[in-house]
């Protein structure tokens, strides 16, 4: 009882504060505010952005072989790992061995990057995690694990704990991991666990190849990490979630920029609805560390097929169709003042969906002692 109380507690003040954000992302600027934003940005960019470098010739090299060995759907893609795993991890080694994968360091040092997840855009990823954590929270009285892929220095991973806190308190077991590719990014991550008292478990782990054994998971959680996944192997990063959820309460939220973002309209948004925070010149320099990273990827999205951003229809066709979730709600942002350019997806595996990846399963089962798998 206490559990259901606390959770509609937490339940109340999320929704009331996703209303709020949404209001914050649509309203319209001043005259004055308008003319600072767009002296801001043409500051950040025109003054202290550099334009990345692209080989040209390796992205035509790129975008014509890409053809040859994927379809143009992410459906279709995750349709042929499922149906044939190892044919389909040939048939991107060998892709990657002819067009060789470009690699952008997206390092997540709090130092400067505390200056954007102030943004409107991105608390509101913190609520729909929040959302998702309290959709399944009361399923059972097992324990309940969870897992934030690509977490950076741990803050989607923090928000997942935070609620546990708030509902579990001591009545219910809980394990909270957060794995990212960069071990520098761990390394930070770590360190702030030991300032803020936190016991989230950190990793270093590619988000394709999961170390936790088949239906354990309670709860998966990615933010603005899927389309730093090459395009050829989102279909892994996908199936993987679904690998890993509960058949019994397995949920998933994904966040990320989708195929209306471009440089300019993600980033205006962002100094738009937090422009305050970009007065100060000293936040801005911190922010154009990552600032360049941004630039780098839309520069790569637009010039290779593998690069290419995350399509909102491609990616529902391939949980519903392919890989057979169901969805429990889609999120697109800003819904006014411009085009939606982010979205979100929450969905949970079902029976179907364990039977349409039981190929798959055994696959990566075979790989569990390769892999290093955590037990938990």
């Amino acid at each position: 009882m206490e559990t259901n109380d606390a959770a509609n507690k937490l339940l109340a003040e999320t929704e009331k504060k996703e209303i709020l954000l949404h209001e914050r992302l649509n309203q319209p600027l001043t005259f004055f505010q308008k003319t600072l934003v767009d002296a801001l940005y043409a500051l950040y960019f025109d003054v202290l952005g550099k334009k990345p470098r692209i080989d040209e010739d390796a992205a035509h090299h790129a975008r014509k072989t890409f053809k040859k060995y994927f379809p143009e759907k992410l459906e279709t893609m995750t349709e042929q790992l499922l149906s044939d795993p190892e044919a389909y991890k040939q048939k991107t080694d060998e892709f990657e061995k002819t067009c060789p994968p470009v690699f952008v360091d997206f390092p997540t040092d709090p130092s400067y990057y505390r200056v954007i997840t102030s943004d409107p855009s991105r608390k509101l990823q913190e609520v729909l995690t929040r959302l998702a954590f309290l959709s399944n929270c009361n399923s059972s009285e097992k324990p309940y694990y969870a897992l934030d892929m690509g977490t950076g220095y741990g803050r989607m991973a923090r928000i997942i704990e935070d609620a546990a806190k708030k509902v579990f308190g001591n009545k219910r077991k809980y394990k909270i991991f957060g794995m990212d590719i960069l071990e520098s990014n761990i390394e930070s991550a770590k360190k702030l666990n030991t300032e803020l008292g936190s016991r989230v478990i950190f990793f270093t782990r590619d988000m394709n190849q999961i170390p936790f054994p088949s239906d354990t998971l309670s709860l998966v959680n990615t933010t603005d990490a899927s389309y730093l996944n090459f395009r050829h192997r989102r279909p892994f990063y996908l199936a993987e979630i679904a690998r890993v959820l509960s058949s019994r309460d397995g949920v998933c939220c994904i966040t990320n920029p989708n195929e209306n973002t471009t440089l300019k309209e993600y980033n205006y948004v962002m100094m738009r609805t937090n422009y305050q925070a970009y007065l100060n010149p000293i936040n801005i320099i911190k922010a154009t560390v990552l600032g360049k990273c941004s630039l780098h990827i839309d520069a790569l999205s637009k010039a290779r097929p593998d690069w290419e951003l995350t399509c909102t229809e491609d990616m529902t066709n391939s949980l519903t169709r392919a890989l057979k979730t169901e969805i429990i709600r889609i999120d697109n942002w800003p819904k006014k003042g411009g085009l939606p350019i982010y979205s979100g997806f929450t969905f949970r595996v079902t029976k179907s969906t364990k039977k349409a990846i039981e190929k798959y399963t055994l696959f990566r089962e075979s790989k569990k002692a390769e892999d290093e798998w955590f037990d938990i």
